[in-house]
């Protein structure tokens, strides 16, 4: 999930420092956020998440220096500074026997541009690593000027054996021809309708439909911005299988993601959950399907 990237970059933050960030100087750190099963509560992948650890500013969220990485014509170097991350991070948690795909995120622009495909798909072979396990996260924050091209590379990437995935589905530039032109495995449904359903019957609907397309088109269906565990059961009702979200795992080190992923594996509580929200995962991911049906908003006066 990336942040709208027309935010406008931190004043206090030169081009030079970000220049320097994005061509190797220390900065640039990579967070996973995971991606949970909503019928087991098992982490079944992660996000990768680029954070700038800046020496005078402190944490510096991508909203903030993306559109001055973009403004640079520095996208490519960029992808490929967290690509190598990301691929150190697989290599890691394979010598600890953890496999789980992690996703990188990529506007059409960078996807569009066969240097940047080349670059990848380099990196996983040189690694040795199944290519199942690089999932490319295609952003919705720019329009896509060249379809074909842009087909062409992630056509390539699914040959290779890599997962395409559409973020905040319902919300950006995708049209249905864009649907219909492109390779995907998956579709993230935008926050902007989960944290909305339980209050908007159209918001619940429009979910709902959405899931229901892309299920029927063989795609994995994520909810984006799962913030509250009892909208699990709702969740599962409109047809999203899987979710993200700080209630079922904030950004963390790899160390972090690696001691649920541990945990998970040994046999413990899949969710490895914090104290304070356990009981209620437990309820959450143990509720039926009434319990669903419950969750649903009233179907007069909602508005979105």
């Amino acid at each position: 999930m990336m942040p709208n990237t027309q935010a406008c970059p931190n004043p206090a933050a030169s081009d030079e420092d970000i220049a320097a960030m994005v061509m190797g100087k220390d900065g640039l750190r990579v967070l996973f956020q995971p991606q949970v099963d909503l019928l087991t509560g098992r982490i079944v992948s992660a996000e990768a998440l680029a954070r700038w650890q800046h020496p005078r500013l402190g944490l510096v969220m991508p909203a903030e220096f993306i559109p001055a990485v973009n403004r640079l014509g520095l996208d490519r170097a960029f992808f490929e500074r967290v690509c190598v991350r990301v691929i150190d991070a697989l290599l890691t948690l394979r010598r600890a026997g953890i496999a789980v795909p992690v996703a990188i995120n990529a506007p059409a622009t960078t996807l569009s541009d066969q240097r940047s495909v080349e670059f990848l798909l380099d990196r996983i072979y040189a690694a040795e690593l199944p290519a199942s396990l690089v999932r490319v996260e295609l952003t919705e924050d720019q329009p896509i000027r060249e379809l074909e091209v842009l087909r062409a590379s992630l056509l390539r990437l699914e040959e290779a054996g890599c997962e395409v995935s559409l973020d905040d589905f319902g919300t950006g530039y995708a049209s249905l021809k864009l649907l219909s032109a492109i390779p995907l495995s998956e579709v993230k449904i935008d926050q902007y309708f989960v944290t909305r359903m339980r209050r908007s019957a159209v918001a619940f609907e429009v979910l709902r439909t959405a899931a229901e397309l892309a299920t029927r088109l063989g795609w994995r269906v994520v909810a984006e911005g799962v913030e509250n565990v009892a909208d699990i059961p709702a969740l599962r009702a409109a047809g999203c299988r899987y979710g993200q979200g700080f209630a079922l795992g904030r950004p963390m080190p790899l160390d972090a993601l690696m001691v649920r992923l541990r945990t998970q594996r040994d046999g413990g509580e899949p969710l490895a959950a914090p104290a304070s929200y356990a009981s209620s995962w437990l309820e959450a991911f143990g509720s039926g399907a009434k319990d669903a049906e419950s969750a649903y908003p009233a179907r007069h006066g909602a508005i979105l």
